[in-house]
Order: C-alpha cells, then sequence, then structure tokens
C-alpha cells in the first residue's frame, strides 16, 4: 500500500512539473473558489431547509398540542357536567324513588347532551335500575370497571367497545363498531351513606369530529391528526385498532410528552410531531397522545426549492471567479516567466552574469533583489553551509542526550528511581516472550507495605515516603542486575526475576521481607520500623500474558496479607491450590 501510495504521488508530482505557475495558480484559485463558494451555497442551503423543517415541525407541535388540550377540555366539561347532574336537587329524591321518573329525567339530561349515548343508575349490587331509554335496565354491571370504580371515587375510563350496549343502540352508518369513554362517581345519600353509581357512556364519535374541525382549521390541508391511547393503539386516525407505537419509542413519548421526529410511514417520508394530553383541571387524563404529521416531500417543497435556487447561483459565482482567476494568473505569472528566462541564461558563455531588475509586485522586486543579491554572495553562502552543517550536528548530539534523560524520566518513577508501571509491563512482556519461546522460567514478587496508612496517619505523608524510598533501596539491593522492579503505586512494589525457580522465588522474597524488618526507617528523632507482605507467582502455561502471572501475584500477597502480614505466600497456578506459606 505504501509502495502504491509513492507512486501516485510520484505520478502527480510529475504531472505538477509540466504545468506552469499561471496554471498553478489558476488552479488553486478555482479550487478555492468553488470551495468557498460551494461551502457557501451548500451550508446555506442546508440553513434553509433545516428552518424550514424546524418551522413545519413547531407548526405540527402547535396543531398536536391544540387538538391535545380541545380533547382534555372537552372530557373535562363532559366530567363536570355528570358531576353536575348527581348534584341536581331534581334528582336527590328520585335515587331512590320512582325508577321510571328518573329514567324520564336522565333522558331529558341525555337530550339536551347528546354526546352522552347512554346514562344509568346502578343500586351498590350492580343492578341497573333506571337508565336512558330503558337499555340495560335489569342487567348488572357488577363487574364493568366503571361500575367498580365509581362505588369509591369519580372515575374517567379509556376508550373501549361495550357489546352489549352497542347491541341496543342502531348500527353506525360507516359500518364501525361503536366505542365509549366511561365516567361514573358515586351518589351518596343525605347521611354519606352509598346508594348507587351513576354512569355515563360518552359515544367515542365526538372525538373524531374534533379531530376533523381540527385538521379543517388546519392552514395545511395535507395535515393528519391521529388519537392514540397511552397503549399505542390507534383511537382516531388512519389505521384504526392498529398499535402505532411499542415499546421504547412509545415509553419515550410518554415520558418526553411533546417532540418532534421523522419517520417513514410505506413508502413515504413524514415530519410527526405528538403531544401526551394532561388533563385539565379536575379532569386528570387519560395520557392519550395527539400526533400531526405532514409528507416531507410536501412540507420541505418550499426548502428543496430554494435550496436548489442557492445552489445555481454558487455554482454561476463559482465559474465567473474562476475566469477571473485566469486573469489574474496571468497578470501574476508573467514577471516570473521573465525572470525565469533571464536566469537560465546566467553563466552561458553570452550570456548575462547579473539578472536584470523585474516589476510587477512587491514580491517579484524582491526576488529580484534576493536573486542578484544571491549571485554575488555564492562563496559566502558555501562557507555558511559548512558553519550551519556543523552547528547542526552539534545540535543533533545535545538533542541525543537531552532525550535519553528525557526517557529516563519518562521510565522511573520520581520518588524510588525505580521503573514505573508503564516501562515495567514492557520489559516483562519481553522477559515473558523469551521465557515462554525458550522454555526459562521466570518468576514475579508483589509486596506490599503493611499498616502503610497508620505510618502516614501517625508521622506524616514525609515520613510515609522516606518509608518507600528505603523499602525501594532494599528491594533494588537483593536482586540481580537483569532483574527488574518497579513501584506500581502508593506502597505496593513488583519484582520480575529472571531464571528463578519457585525456591529461588520464594528465598528472596524472604531475604526482602526479612531486611525490611530489621531496617531502622526516619530522619531526626523520628525513628520507626515496618514489614512488608510479599506474593509469588511463577510463569504456568496457562499464561495468556505477564498480567496474569501478575494478578496471580498479588492474590498471594492478599493470602499473605489476610493470614498475618510480614510473610511470604507462593500462589500457585493450578485451580486446587495447595497454599504454601513461608
Amino acid at each position: 500500500m505504501r509502495h502504491l501510495l509513492s507512486k501516485v504521488a510520484e505520478r502527480i508530482r510529475a504531472i505538477e512539473d509540466h504545468f506552469t505557475v499561471r496554471a498553478h495558480i489558476t488552479i488553486a484559485f478555482a479550487v478555492m473558489i468553488v470551495a468557498l463558494v460551494g461551502a457557501l451555497a451548500t451550508g446555506a442551503a442546508l440553513v434553509s431547509y433545516r428552518n424550514t423543517a424546524e418551522l413545519v415541525n413547531t407548526r405540527l407541535a402547535a396543531v398536536a398540542s391544540i387538538t391535545a388540550e380541545r380533547l382534555d377540555r372537552y372530557m373535562a366539561v363532559r366530567q363536570q357536567e355528570v358531576h353536575l347532574f348527581s348534584k341536581l336537587e331534581l334528582l336527590q329524591g328520585l335515587w331512590q324513588g320512582d325508577h321510571s321518573t328518573l329514567r324520564k329525567t336522565l333522558e331529558q339530561l341525555q337530550s339536551s347532551f347528546s354526546d352522552f349515548a347512554w346514562i344509568g343508575f346502578a343500586q351498590p349490587d350492580g343492578k341497573v335500575v333506571a337508565a336512558t331509554k330503558g337499555m340495560l335496565e335489569g342487567a348488572s354491571v357488577a363487574q364493568r370497571p366503571w361500575f367498580r370504580t365509581g362505588l369509591n371515587d369519580p372515575m374517567v375510563g379509556d376508550v373501549h367497545e361495550a357489546a352489549l350496549l352497542a347491541s341496543l343502540l342502531a348500527k353506525r352508518a360507516d359500518g364501525e363498531p361503536h366505542r365509549f369513554v366511561d365516567i361514573a362517581l358515586p351518589i351518596r345519600n343525605a347521611d354519606g351513606v352509598l346508594i348507587g353509581v351513576l354512569g355515563a357512556h360518552l359515544d367515542w364519535q365526538w372525538a373524531q369530529t374534533v379531530i376533523a374541525r381540527s385538521e379543517a382549521t388546519d392552514q395545511e390541508s395535507d395535515t393528519t391528526l391521529t388519537v392514540v391511547s397511552k397503549t399505542g393503539t390507534v383511537l382516531v386516525g388512519n389505521g384504526m385498532n392498529t398499535t402505532r407505537f411499542a415499546g421504547d419509542k412509545l415509553a419515550t413519548i410518554l415520558q418526553t410528552r411533546a417532540g418532534t421526529f421523522a419517520e417513514k410511514v410505506g413508502e413515504q417520508n413524514s415530519l410527526t410531531a405528538y403531544f401526551v394530553g394532561n388533563g385539565h383541571r379536575e379532569y386528570q387524563g387519560l395520557n392519550w397522545i395527539v400526533t400531526a404529521s405532514q409528507p416531507a416531500d410536501v412540507a420541505l417543497a418550499a426548502a428543496v426549492h430554494s435550496a436548489k435556487n442557492i445552489l445555481f447561483i454558487g455554482a454561476a459565482v463559482g465559474l465567473f471567479g474562476m475566469a477571473l482567476a485566469f486573469l489574474i494568473a496571468q497578470r501574476i505569472s508573467n514577471p516570473i516567466h521573465a525572470i525565469t528566462l533571464e536566469a537560465d541564461r546566467i553563466g552561458r558563455s553570452s550570456g548575462p552574469s547579473m539578472l536584470p531588475r523585474q516589476r510587477g509586485s512587491l514580491e517579484v522586486v524582491q526576488l529580484t533583489q534576493a536573486l542578484r543579491s544571491l549571485l554575488r554572495r555564492i562563496g559566502f553562502a558555501e562557507e555558511r553551509t559548512k558553519e550551519a552543517e556543523l552547528r547542526a550536528t552539534e545540535n543533533a548530539l545535545q538533542f541525543k542526550d537531552d532525550l535519553s534523560k528525557l526517557r529516563r524520566l519518562a521510565d522511573t518513577d520520581y520518588l524510588t528511581e525505580l521503573m514505573n508501571r508503564r516501562s515495567f509491563i514492557v520489559a516483562a512482556n519481553d522477559a515473558m516472550e523469551f521465557a515462554v519461546r525458550y522454555k526459562r522460567s521466570i518468576a514475579t514478587l508483589m509486596i506490599d507495605i503493611d499498616h502503610f496508612k497508620v505510618i502516614n496517619d501517625t508521622y506524616g505523608h514525609h515520613v510515609g515516603d522516606i518509608a518507600i524510598k528505603k523499602i525501594a533501596e532494599i528491594v533494588q539491593s537483593n536482586i540481580k542486575s537483569t532483574d527488574r522492579a518497579a513501584r506500581f503505586g502508593g506502597e505496593e512494589f513488583v519484582v520480575l526475576l529472571r531464571e528463578a525457580d519457585e525456591r529461588t522465588a520464594q528465598a528472596l522474597g524472604d531475604r526482602i521481607r526479612r531486611a525490611v524488618e530489621l531496617a531502622i526507617i526516619g530522619e531526626g528523632e523520628i525513628r520507626l520500623s515496618a514489614t512488608v507482605s510479599v506474593g509469588v507467582s511463577l510463569i504456568a502455561d496457562s499464561d495468556r500474558d505477564v498480567q496474569d502471572m501478575i494478578e496471580r501475584a498479588d492474590q498471594g500477597l492478599y493470602v499473605a496479607k489476610n493470614t498475618g502480614r510480614n510473610r511470604c505466600f507462593v500462589m500457585p497456578a493450578t485451580e486446587e491450590r495447595g497454599i504454601r506459606a513461608a
């Protein structure tokens, strides 16, 4: 791949070598103009498109919210009407009186509020004793949700079909089944004793009328509205009784309550806004989702047309700019061309020894002066070049020394001058690869200062740092030059042992442990002793990398800590690990 890219670059340079300065300037100007004009035109078109989309979404959101508020206000009014029914003085003496008179009174109420398909009164046992047009009288509604809830509290139920009541009503002209919204509330006598439930079924046809009026009053005739239940089922609109939203989509809509999104319905992309009803006054709402949708190609037609015009104007400006760039390039390149011809003649038998002065721009004048000065100072420049090469060599040597120091700082722990975690892992990986390839043994020690927090809390972090440095010196002085020791952070050290079997590794761990135990740590009047716990692990065939061996040593350290501290524990690699403690 690199060879291919190199060939392509060489080919491009070969083509460039055949172009004049005029051509280069023209191409550069043309590319710049096309890029700038194209970017501006594209940006303007995108901004116009997005602004139009935002306006459409805002309008759709307004339509959806207004429609949802109409639905909620309507339901609030109907709920209030039923509440007022129950409080009419005319009815107070009829609940437990003449049921035929009660029926007539309910029918008179229904005639004033025609959206109620049925109004009835049921006794506490669920038997309907009076209802409009005698429908369901004598029947039991004890198992109906509206009755069960209405025994205790006012309720408004979601849209549903009622087969028994629908069978008593005339069939709808459109052939659709009757659907109702239930409103119920308990009726109590003057002593507060429950005497029955007043129930009313609103014919869902009113919601379709509200939607139709909203669509008719919207300025965009292609806007379609739907009402979706909180379970995602379409209640009014296209796809009635089908699932419109489900799963995470439905949960997001119910949580956000209002928003917009783009969707694809069949082969048509649409912009859709939604609004979840919040209820109105005493009416708590049923979380009906009102959506307002409009085909994207219709909603954004003006934006697309505007974007095309902007791009067309941008293309025209770009072409004009390219022609202007050619003229400018010709004007700039003529003096340079003259300088090239004169410079080519210098040094020939009959040619000049000095360039003539050229004019045309400040850069051309400066270039002529520079070339004239260059011809006078060639010998001096050669000497200066040699001096520069010498200084470059000296700087390179200094840079190499500085780089070596920086590498040492990057690979060393600042406090203990041991290796840091990063450099240790690199060295440990190399050692493990060597050990695996040539079947050699390596081991790892994980060392941790016991009760180090007590030292810090008692004597201060300065004494804690002295303890870390002292123990680091003990660790370094007890390992071979081919071994590696590092500070892994805080009070934890790790050691990599080459050519070490279990016995050697355990002996070294004990030697370091005893040396720390006998050492005196501190400065001035502060003198204290410390101990360390050591975990030991050896390379195993099951190890995927050096991290597995380090992790096993860390597990051994954990065992040493939990079995008394100031001890060395070898963590075996097999699943049935025998505990061998030093």
